[in-house]
């Protein structure tokens, strides 16, 4: 069995996950583990009362979720299928024939464990996020807003990375404390060969994609949980596109903030009242505990440095 930890999560996998740094024994202090299985697909076709689609934005189905007597199914249109229990503390990939590995475990990663951190009662936002002297920074926004553009920015100024895409948070004695995830990055081609000027240490995503997964050295990523001290939303402008003029960060009030995160909560059973309930409450402490900020950001690579700067001077660090 190989042991792992992500997302605040005890992992025991039959397979190796390369993805992820291996633990040499279960790690017990977090309570059960959650155990992943990979299986050939079934000849009968599993039942489930689908309740949500999500769709490409060309129109195609992507992801269509669904209740089974067991829990849930999450069915990857001509990839793949996991079923999981209604705790979470069994995850089954049922691939479809010809899906390559590593598109299963970037699914597993970066789309399956997001959304069952909240049947395992956690909460994650969709966000990057690095760590700075006051405490860990992130960023939220629709997909292909630049998140992981941005927090590769700070890594190679000498952050550390805390999160890519999924980042666990939760409250402690009044603070809102987040959750380190794994050591690596996805980026787009030109992202990574302007942020890194290589592709090296950069094998693809998946098959589907041409995402590539940029390896961070450890020493180079936080570990362990750290103060939540600022939530950036990130909207994109072409407006001074040569990134020479200070950049706007505009003060979200807590309704404001509420509003925008709540597209950015990984959320699985939208028909669960007490799961809708618990995260409408951790949002509302979370926007409480914590500033929001809307970050207006151009699309011009250029412009990362001065963005860095309006981010660090609006959370009063030294540079």
């Amino acid at each position: 069995m190989n042991h792992y930890y992500v997302y605040g999560l005890s992992l025991a996998s039959e397979v190796p996950i390369p993805e992820l740094a291996a633990t040499s024994f279960p790690n017990r202090r977090i309570g059960a583990q959650t155990r992943i299985r990979f299986v050939p697909p079934r000849n009968q076709e599993t039942a489930a009362t689908w309740f949500m689609e999500w769709t490409l934005p060309a129109g195609e189905l992507w992801l269509s979720c669904g209740k089974t007597a067991d829990g849930y199914l999450l069915r990857f249109s001509t990839l793949a299928d996991f079923s999981l229990t209604a705790d979470g503390q069994e995850i089954v990939c049922l691939p479809t024939p010809g899906t390559p590995q590593e598109t299963l475990h970037h699914l597993l990663l970066d789309q399956v464990l997001p959304l069952a951190l909240s049947i395992c009662g956690r909460e994650a936002l969709h966000a990057a996020a690095i760590l700075t002297p006051r405490g860990v920074c992130a960023f939220l926004g629709p997909s292909g807003t630049g998140k992981s553009t941005l927090a590769s920015s700070f890594l190679l100024a000498g952050y550390p990375l805390v999160s890519d895409d999924c980042l666990v948070v939760e409250e402690v004695q009044g603070k809102m404390l987040a959750t380190a995830a794994y050591p690596g990055v996805r980026l787009w081609e030109d992202a990574l060969s302007t942020l890194f000027l290589t592709q090296t240490n950069a094998p693809p995503v998946a098959h589907y994609t041409t995402k590539r997964r940029r390896w961070v050295e450890r020493n180079r990523c936080a570990t362990g949980r750290f103060p939540l001290v600022r939530l950036y939303w990130i909207t994109r402008s072409d407006d001074n596109a040569d990134g020479q003029p200070p950049v706007p960060i505009e003060m979200l009030s807590a309704q404001a903030g509420f509003r925008e995160l709540l597209t950015g909560l990984f959320r699985l059973d939208i028909t669960d009242p007490q799961m809708l309930k618990r995260q409408f409450c951790f949002l509302e402490r979370l926007v409480s505990l914590v500033p929001v900020r809307r970050l207006l950001v151009s699309n011009s690579f250029s412009a990362l440095p001065t963005v860095r700067e309006a981010i660090l001077n609006d959370l009063g660090v030294c540079q």
